[in-house]
């Protein structure tokens, strides 16, 4: 038995197991995107107001994470809808983008605790942990 046929059995019989024998290579991009979804839906429930509160309560870090995470989505719904558009002909250069992409979400981490240095005592306090 060939080393290929050996890898395609046990990842069936994974699969299997966890009771993931979906039709498609892709299912996870599915779920990842239900699981986006639910916790959006969500998010989207809460009271606005005590939501704010606590974003402004030294958690700017969160609203960083959801404006590029906002960026990744479109990126790739971009991306879809336009290969649908021209016949599944795909003509853009996703190297190129990705590049640029990735260039324009690299920001030095801001020195929030201002003694000239960028360290974990500055991760610390953009997550909002106190000192004791």
């Amino acid at each position: 038995m060939k080393t290929s046929q050996l890898r395609q059995i046990i990842k069936e019989e994974v699969q299997n197991a966890l009771g993931e024998g979906h039709s498609s290579n892709n299912y996870m991009f599915f779920e990842n995107l239900k699981t986006l979804k639910h916790a959006i839906d969500e998010m989207l429930a809460m009271d606005k107001e005590k939501v704010d509160q606590i974003l402004s309560d030294g958690h700017g870090w969160a609203i960083d994470h959801i404006s590029t995470s906002t960026d990744d989505v479109e990126e790739v719904y971009h991306f879809l809808t336009n290969k649908d558009e021209i016949d599944h002909k795909d003509t853009t250069d996703h190297k190129k983008m990705m590049m640029i992409h990735v260039n324009e979400k690299k920001k030095p981490f801001p020195d929030l605790n201002k003694d000239g240095k960028i360290t974990y005592a500055d991760v610390l306090k953009g997550r909002g942990v106190k000192k004791a």
